[in-house]
């Protein structure tokens, strides 16, 4: 039901809006409207089921859990299309960190995808080895797409736990990303992944 909610909220929200959660829609709009939608709406809805899967998402329909779907949605926004320094350096720093990765070719897919394992991860462990300082650094950036620090450090910590959490269970986070986001709108491969 999470998911479902979801997909209405993001394709009647602007991307960088601030809009409330609180829509209800019958299914059939719900899979015509998702089939059209922008590979971000897919990836924003992977990442919620993966939480969601992971099992350290609020309770649904909760004020927190409103917030985490903003987050999801919005700091996709600042990632891929935001113009912030800050914000765009710190990514660049977090997938330079990660060890194999080429950071034009993860941002690339990031930008044209939305959400990935990738992006997911490296901002995470980022967000863990960041000061105070650095991350006070992209509070402008994020203002601009009605985030906070804060808002920001919540879903990073979110996705630690989701991470931890999939790993006792004997899974693998990237691989539970990528089985929801083949299952989303603008589903990709595992290679994009």
């Amino acid at each position: 039901m999470l998911i479902v909610s979801v997909a209405l909220w993001l394709l009647v929200s602007p991307v960088n809006s601030a809009a409330s959660f609180a829509v209800s829609h019958g299914a059939s709009i719900l899979t015509q409207q998702a089939t059209r939608a922008s590979p971000y709406v897919g990836s924003a809805m992977a990442v919620l089921a993966t939480l969601e899967q992971a099992q350290v998402l609020p309770p649904e329909g909760s004020r927190e859990a409103d917030r985490v779907i903003q987050s999801v949605i919005q700091l996709q926004s600042v990632f891929a299309k935001g113009t912030d320094r800050s914000v765009q350096e710190f990514a660049r720093r977090a997938i330079a960190h990660t060890p194999g990765r080429n950071v034009q070719m993860v941002l690339e897919r990031f930008r044209s995808n939305g959400w990935t394992a990738d992006m997911l991860v490296a901002l995470a462990d980022a967000d863990r080895r960041a000061s105070d300082e650095e991350r006070q650094e992209m509070a402008a950036g994020l203002g601009q797409f009605n985030l906070s620090v804060d808002d920001f450090r919540r879903l990073m910590q979110l996705v630690r736990e989701g991470r931890a959490a999939l790993e006792a269970r004997g899974q693998n986070f990237d691989d539970v990303y990528a089985r929801h986001r083949n299952t989303m709108p603008g589903g990709t491969t595992r290679e994009e992944q």
